[in-house]
């Protein structure tokens, strides 16, 4: 027998106050995805259900990291990881990867952790990373403000249609930032016009514009309505723009009608959760969880929003995270992650971009500075994962990682124009695991000569070895596989010339 949605039963003048009660309580932290599945099916219709679901917003967190940022302290490539014979040092083409293979933790599609990185072991179904794409063009040995993953087809060439990527930054123009032009906007920039698309009243995203020096990073929004996110230079401007403000978060005006809607929710029945993949076994966890939810629906006193860190918030963010290593601090990268949270989870604004640098170094990569690296990218990141699980939002927000500039060859000289341009993706929508393969080929110098293997773009199955530049994961590739994790629909992401027609990724979303 057909079940009756439970909204049908309401009287209309109750149906919008039903919606956003049923709203909150499956936003409770620990709600799976089947149970708020199952219950808005129960609550709504399984055909309105879908459409909710394909509606929630997606959050972005885009963290651009300057300076040819390496990540080889993070995950190991495991051509490097199992490599017996691995000359290490911290000159010439010695391999600035300092963990002995016993010391790497192996795990789950080809990653190898660090002990540094442990603290991400909880979330590597939901974490991936790419060496091996498309490197940098800037005039100095690579380092540019754009990157090709984030704006395809960027060049130094401007044309009709194209262009300056600059144009709209606060910071002068600097060597190493590269005006370059394009048609492409970058990933925070076109998602923020998505979302103000939908929601004209939504407060445009935010760039923290944190580097330590006069580079920068680009943000384009290839003059697309509302797409240009609000750059802001320190911290007194964001908490300006964000002064201190009292939300009240009771959807309902008495305890007794939150009890009410729970009453409700618990009403799922085990074999209904069931076809949305919730088994029966966990039916007491489910009941918990909505019983914990009571608070979420009638909390009593306003909830009091403040952007500046609390004592707590400041250790919880900031333990054992290296401060930013530049002539001119601006933010450590924990702060920039503790407030894109806070304004993330608030739902204050939907986009977030978080800029942060390592000064650049160049002849010699000793240990402490690789080790910098890795808790700088470790630490903020698990604890900006952690907390949007807790708040329940983690199966909606999309955090990437850009090395902007490329990265390094594991050769402990070099620079970004030889090698490595980093990318890391977490998510709920993520399938976790590193892509593609970095090896020893043979000797040269007082080192190695070093190989590469992109992901092949149809299977992510490694492609054959090159040891040069060529064959690297194209950005145009990256690029639609953000935009298909943020739910930007095809026919707005596929309208730029330089990725139409180019596919997304599908072996690293889930379905």
């Amino acid at each position: 027998m057909k079940k009756t949605p439970l909204i049908e039963t309401l009287p209309p003048v109750q149906r919008r106050r039903f919606m956003k009660m049923l709203g909150l309580a499956l936003a409770a932290p620990a709600v799976a995805r089947g149970v708020r599945q199952a219950a808005r099916a129960l609550a709504v219709g399984e055909a309105r259900a879908a459409e909710m679901e394909d509606q929630e917003p997606i959050y972005f967190i885009e963290i651009n990291l300057r300076d040819q940022w390496d990540f080889g302290h993070v995950f190991v490539a495991p051509g490097l990881a199992t490599e017996q014979n691995l000359i290490r040092g911290s000159d010439g083409r010695k391999c600035a990867m300092y963990f002995m293979p016993e010391e790497l933790l192996p795990r789950a599609n080809n990653v190898f952790l660090t002990p540094l990185a442990i603290p991400l072991d909880p979330h590597l179904d939901t974490i991936a990373m790419i060496e091996t794409c498309e490197i940098g063009i800037g005039q100095i040995h690579g380092h540019e403000a754009s990157n090709a993953l984030r704006s395809p087809g960027r060049s130094p060439v401007g044309g009709p249609g194209r262009m300056s990527m600059a144009a709209n930054e606060p910071v002068p123009y600097a060597p190493g930032n590269d005006d370059h032009f394009s048609s492409t906007p970058t990933p925070a920039s076109l998602h923020n016009h998505w979302m103000r698309q939908l929601d004209p009243n939504l407060r445009s995203g935010v760039t923290f514009k944190g580097i330590g020096r006069d580079h920068t990073a680009y943000h384009f929004g290839a003059g697309l309505p509302g797409a240009e996110l609000d750059r802001i230079q320190s911290r007194d401007s964001l908490f300006n723009a964000f002064p201190d403000k009292l939300e009240d978060f009771n959807v309902l005006p008495t305890p007794q009608q939150a009890n009410a809607l729970l009453q409700v929710l618990t009403a799922a029945d085990s074999r209904f959760l069931d076809k949305y993949g919730y088994i029966e076994s966990v039916d007491p966890i489910h009941r918990t969880n909505l019983e914990g939810s009571r608070n979420l629906l009638y909390v009593g006193e306003p909830k009091l929003i403040s952007l500046p860190l609390s004592e707590q918030e400041v250790a919880y963010w900031s333990e054992g995270v290296p401060d930013q290593v530049t002539a001119k601090p601006k933010a450590n990268i924990w702060e920039q992650c503790a407030w894109a949270f806070k304004l993330i989870s608030n739902d204050l604004v939907r986009t977030f971009s978080i800029e942060f640098d390592y000064i650049d170094w160049h002849d010699e990569r000793p240990e402490d500075i690789m080790d910098t690296l890795a808790m700088q990218t470790v630490l903020p990141l698990a604890r900006l994962i952690e907390s949007l699980k807790i708040a329940g939002i983690y199966d909606r927000t999309l955090i990437a990682l850009y090395t902007l500039d490329s990265g390094r060859s594991p050769a402990a000289n070099s620079s970004g124009s030889e090698g490595k341009c980093g990318l890391m993706l977490a998510g709920g929508m993520i399938k976790g695991g590193y892509y593609g393969d970095v090896g020893v080929d043979g000797p040269e110098g007082d080192g190695h000569r070093y190989y590469y293997r992109s992901p092949d773009p149809a299977t992510g199955a490694p492609t054959p070895k090159v040891t040069d530049n060529s064959n690297r994961l194209s950005g145009a590739h990256v690029w639609k596989t953000v935009m298909k994790a943020l739910k930007i629909p095809d026919d707005v992401a596929d309208q730029f010339p330089d990725v139409q027609g180019v596919p997304h990724l599908p072996w690293i979303l889930k379905a």
